[in-house]
This record gives structure tokens, sequence and C-alpha cells, in this order.
């Protein structure tokens, strides 16, 4: 991110999507109207932000993770065919989207005495776009391969400058970085672990490549790569150490007909990173790969990775 001593910019945040609909109305809301509207949430997964998840898997079509903060909607994500996300709606073409909402590579966002350019590549343009919905963000999620809208998170304008999730320039005072400790930091992979296995068995549900089993043993071979590739100031399925994913479970003795791996580093949570194998032609044959029947994640910090097995039949 680079700092920008001068910065003459208007606002060019568009309400021309109207006010908000659907789940994302609940952006600003209370906790406690969240409550009054879905119920309790299925747990509570602390994240690397001022925010907590709280998770709402309603359905293999309908899935909510809502970022609350100080009792407060700050942030959602939501995947699966029956989520409201009006006025968007999962599996929309990329040209209805541009058809219907204003798309510009570049948005201002004002914060308290801060101006915050975010500026989208190309390649966030196909993938992840940012518009807004009345006073309300929104970066939609699309699928380069089929074009269409395969996932959605909205955030109010503080938690979006929070995240940076797009180059930023900004004028004024940069929201500080959280300092996680070593014991939050593991609280936070484990609910990320189990976010990246429940998208991916939605993902797959809607491409019919059939659901994945969690399976423990395989979840401590990825978690120990993870933490292997942070420690070793590394990025890649061959551990300096430990060698491949084939050497790596064997040395665990999990027995597999096949196996594949999908890793990722420094995305800003597990939905991102998901959302990233899907776009990326290997990692995303990996993903919806149909004979793959168990999954095991394991995140350390930023480091994501999946290893999926086709399990021996007993």
């Amino acid at each position: 991110m680079d700092e920008e001593n001068s910065l003459s910019v208007t606002d060019e945040h568009s309400n021309a999507a109207g006010p908000a609909q659907g789940i994302a109305s609940y952006i600003n809301k209370s906790a406690e109207e969240l409550v009054a509207q879905l119920g309790e949430p299925d747990r509570i997964d602390p994240s690397a932000y001022n925010y907590e998840w709280w998770i709402y898997y309603i359905s293999d079509q309908k899935y909510l993770q809502v970022g609350i903060e100080r009792s407060k909607v700050v942030t959602i994500y939501a995947t699966g065919n029956e989520v409201d996300i009006k006025p968007f709606q999962i599996g929309q073409t990329v040209k209805e989207i541009y058809q219907n909402s204003p798309v510009e590579s570049e948005i201002v966002v004002n914060v308290n005495d801060g101006t915050y350019r975010f500026e989208l590549s190309e390649e966030d343009l196909n993938t992840r776009v940012l518009t807004s919905v009345g006073e309300v963000y929104a970066q939609l999620y699309l699928d380069k391969y089929t074009s269409e809208l395969v996932s959605i998170r909205f955030f109010n304008k503080e938690t979006l400058v929070e995240q940076r999730p797009y180059e930023m320039v900004y004028r004024g005072e940069l929201m500080k970085e959280n300092e996680i400790p070593d014991e939050k930091w593991d609280e936070i992979s484990a609910g990320s672990e189990q976010q990246i296995f429940d998208i991916t068995n939605i993902l797959r549900s809607n491409y019919e490549a059939g659901q994945v089993v969690w399976d423990d043993e395989t979840a401590m071979v990825a978690e120990d790569h993870s933490k292997d590739m942070f420690e070793q100031d590394y990025f890649s399925h061959e551990s300096p150490t430990f060698g491949t994913l084939a050497d790596r479970l064997e040395s665990a003795e999990i027995a597999f007909g096949m196996a594949g791996e999908n890793i990722a580093a420094q995305y800003a949570d597990g939905p991102a990173a998901v959302h990233g194998w899907l776009n990326s032609e290997g990692h995303r044959k990996t993903l919806l790969e149909p004979d793959f029947t168990h999954l095991g994640v394991g995140v350390y910090r930023k480091y994501y990775t999946q290893n999926f097995i086709q399990q021996f039949e007993q």
C-alpha cells in the first residue's frame, strides 16, 4: 500500500443500486436484530480483524458468515443459491452485473478524516468486483470460467478500509493492523479450517462434484504443511524437509488411492482463499475433482492448505 501525501478527490460512492435489501440490509444493524431474524449462530469463530464471525450454515444452498464488531454487523460473506443477496443473485452473469451496477476500476471511500482509494486490477474486475449498494459496499466473487457470481461479501466502509482487499492509496491516518497473540492465531486458524471445509462442500455441491468428508489425520498433514511453509519461509507443494504430498501422507500412514493439494498464502481469510482456488485452473481441478472422498484442511497464520484424498474402500 502506498501513502500519498496529497490527494484531491470527491466521494464517488454511488447509491445507484438503491438502498440495501436482503442480507445487505443487516449491515450496521445490531447483533440483537440479526438474532431476531436468523436465530442464534451455529458457532462463533474469531477472525484476524476486529470482528468475530457468526456462522450460519442453514443449508448447502444457504451459508452465511456474519462479522460482528461491538455488537454490530460490519461485514457478511454469503454463498449458496438460496441466499437473499438482492440486488444480486448467485448464478447471475457478469454481463448482468455490469449492466445493472456501478462498476469502476477505482473506488474512493471517506472514513472520518481519511480518504482511501481502492484500485482494482484487470484480474479483480474479472474475479472480485467491488461496487456499492446504498451505503453498503459489495465485493462480488465471480467464477471467471463460467462468468457467474458464486459468492458475495458485504462491508460497511470502516471494515472495507480495515481489511484492504485491493491496492490502496490513502490520505490521512491508516488504520493499524491488529497485533494478534499466538494463542488467538490458533483459534483463528481452527475457525478458518472449518469455514474452508464448509464452503468447499457447498461449491462442490453446486458444481455437481459431490461432497467430501472431513478427515482428522489428513487435516494434521495439511496443518503441518502450512506451518512448515510459514516457519521455513517458502511456498511450494514440496517441503524441503518433509517432501511431496505423497511423502507426507505416507509418513502419516494415511492410505489413499489418489490425492491432491491446494495451497494459498496471504489471503484475507478462508473464504477469500477458496475463491482464489476456484479461479486458478489447477487448483480448481483439485477443488472440484469428483473422485475425492475426504478432505483435511490446515491453516497456520495466513497460510492455507487443502489435502484431498480418495480413501480406499474398506
